[in-house]
């Protein structure tokens, strides 16, 4: 079955073993010539074996690489969630522990305003207030320096009328 030379120079391609042969030559044992005599394959099949596993475990590593990607991207966007969570639980139990401290000065400073004396105290305190028969006087502050304004345009322009007039009116 070989082709007649067309004068190219080719020679005709090698038919490949595809596995289906005929019934009579697969049980009869019968092998090639050269497969029976050399125990080694040819270098062209070892090397397509080894290209062939290499892509094997290329393409295996392929699939794990993106099984544990995504087994990272599925974990990684709900522990994002549980770390926030726990931030906002401290950021919570700081704020109640503050809240209860001021609950407990509120508590405090109520059974205070609960004294008489203490109500007595405030009032005279922060409204001036006095008891039937006592006089209350205040002592008012020094009085200011006056007015001070600054030294540029147009402040200085009014600085020396009022300087006049302040000293025009003593």
């Amino acid at each position: 079955m070989s082709r007649p030379s067309s004068g190219t120079g080719k020679k005709p391609a090698a038919r490949r073993h595809s596995g289906a042969q005929p019934a009579a030559r697969r049980h009869s044992g019968a092998q090639p010539a050269a497969r029976r005599h050399s125990g080694a394959q040819p270098a062209a099949r070892r090397h397509s074996g080894i290209s062939v596993s290499r892509s094997l475990v290329l393409q295996r590593l392929g699939i794990l690489a993106f099984v544990v990607a995504a087994a990272v991207a599925l974990l990684l966007v709900p522990s994002r969630g549980y770390v926030a969570q726990q931030q906002e639980i401290s950021a919570n139990r700081s704020e109640l522990t503050d809240l209860k401290r001021q609950n407990q000065e509120l508590l405090k400073r109520r059974d205070r305003l609960d004294d008489p004396a203490e109500i007595q105290r405030i009032a005279r305190r922060d409204f001036g207030l006095v008891l039937e028969g006592e006089e209350s006087y205040s002592i008012l502050p020094p009085a200011s320096a006056g007015l001070v304004l600054p030294q540029s345009w147009p402040f200085n322009l009014v600085q020396e009328p009022l300087e006049k007039a302040s000293l025009g009116s003593s």
